[in-house]
């Protein structure tokens, strides 16, 4: 059995640009005998982190909603493949709210010299790879920090990113072939690391 990567697209959309992209993603994947999931967080019920201050191990959170599924791939998929439109120049707010759901999934770490680190509480470590698409945003940075962020406490090493502008509504980058085929291969490559 192939190892298992799950796509999670951030996309309202479904079957426009994102979500074209993850899914040539996931086809370069199982092109190399993986096995595919993908997870549409705008379908799943998810509430806002509500800053709870308990520490709910050993679950990941208090709240039981649509983070269960993306919390079971955080913990069994090997690889991830994440896709978000571009909000404002960063993430979409279906993206933004999987991510702040996640921060409990580090531990706050006091050192003995009283500096705190966090360290992630999520064992298995996967390869990532990240895909921002905008239309008319044109610098990646903010959507990267953020990403990164989040990858550190979900034991998430990102080994590749596709960053794809002025991709027009409709007739943009779902349709571009050099697109579609550099995200079938990041999506190969990604099994083949």
């Amino acid at each position: 059995m192939g190892p298992k990567v799950v796509g999670i697209v951030a996309s309202p959309r479904k079957e426009g640009n994102t979500d074209t992209l993850v899914s040539q993603a996931l086809a370069g994947a199982r092109a190399e005998g993986a096995k595919t999931d993908v997870i549409y967080l705008n379908d799943l019920s998810i509430r806002p982190c509500q800053a709870c201050a308990e520490y709910p191990a050993p679950a990941y959170c208090s709240f039981q909603d649509g983070m269960e599924h993306v919390y079971e791939a955080i913990d069994t998929a090997d690889a991830l493949v994440i896709g978000t439109p571009a909000y404002y120049g960063t993430v979409s707010a279906q993206l933004k709210l999987m991510i702040d759901r996640c921060n409990c999934l580090a531990e706050m770490i006091t050192g003995p010299d009283g500096r705190v680190t966090f360290r992630t509480r999520v064992r298995k470590r996967k390869r990532g790879l990240f895909i921002w698409v905008a239309d008319f945003s044109r610098d990646p940075e903010p959507a990267l920090t953020t990403i990164r962020l989040w990858c550190k406490d979900a034991n998430v090493e990102l080994v590749d990113t596709l960053i794809v502008t002025r991709a027009d509504r409709g007739e943009g980058a779902k349709h571009r072939e050099d697109l579609l085929q550099r995200a079938f291969e990041l999506g190969a490559k990604l099994v083949r690391r």
